[in-house]
């Protein structure tokens, strides 16, 4: 073959091998698979989370900011009357903005039983967050946030007896203490959060030490005169169940004084 035809024809077999290994990451309906997210994101949501992409060395964590201006924590994460409570109220008035702590795509942004008007982002690293009780929606289902914008309106729907913002962060499906990762008195996130890879080793690594007004959680606790799962599980801020999965015991089971129990 001549020279004349064989540089066109090296171009054209160089555009269609571009275009065939770009075309193995988009479906038909131009969604992407990331890995760390539940379901396929836009191409301009892929572009997005590209742009968030942190160096190797840096916490994840590192990019997150509160959800708000509350400083003022109204009922913590752990057991509360007699049932566990997942998320940190946070004291808001009605009509605070609420803003998204990291960039990602909106699951939720509807009414959903006792947490009323409720949305929920999506981030990568299988994390979300949840901001309950909102008075009104400011993104919509399926669209990209950025850290900072706003999503909605601080209220008092659902099961909300004053207004504030119902605040849940979730890794893998289970759902940590936000405290762990906000000092909402200083409005920042923790040192230790600036440099922890995930919520889990964070959680292992903090609930020793105590934070915030919590009590310092020992890695076993010897059961006393009194006890049961109950008040250990509010005198420790964990639920029943997970001090069962962790000591292999059903709600059911006798405690014996002195018997070790492993809380994390």
């Amino acid at each position: 073959m001549s020279g004349k035809y064989l540089l066109p024809l090296c171009l054209f077999v160089f555009v269609l091998s571009f275009v065939q290994v770009r075309a193995q990451y988009v479906n038909t309906d131009s969604l992407i698979v990331v890995p760390g997210y539940l379901s396929a994101v836009t191409i301009f949501q892929f572009d997005s989370i590209q742009k968030q992409k942190n160096d190797t060395n840096q916490s994840y964590f590192a990019e997150f900011d509160v959800p708000g201006e509350g400083r003022k924590i109204i009922s913590r994460f752990g057991p509360r009357s007699g049932r566990m409570h997942y998320g940190t109220d946070i004291k808001m008035q009605k009509g605070d903005t609420i803003y998204a702590v990291c960039g990602g795509v909106v699951s939720r942004s509807s009414y959903y039983y006792g947490f009323g008007n409720l949305v929920v982002l999506q981030h990568k690293n299988n994390l979300e967050t949840y901001y309950g009780h909102l008075s009104k929606f400011l993104v919509e289902k399926h669209s990209w946030v950025n850290k900072g914008e706003a999503i909605g309106l601080a209220g008092s729907t659902g099961r909300a007896t004053t207004s504030h913002l119902h605040f849940e962060i979730h890794e893998n499906g289970r759902v940590f203490d936000s405290e762990l990762v906000f000092d909402y008195e200083n409005q920042k996130v923790r040192n230790d959060a600036c440099h922890a890879k995930t919520l889990a080793a964070l959680h292992k690594e903090l609930k020793p030490k105590g934070y915030s007004n919590n009590v310092a959680v020992p890695e076993y606790y010897k059961v006393c005169s009194g006890d049961s799962l109950w008040v250990i599980s509010r005198k420790f801020k964990t639920s029943i169940a997970e001090i069962c999965r962790l000591n292999e015991i059903t709600e059911n089971s006798v405690l014996q004084i002195g018997q070790p129990l492993r809380l994390y």
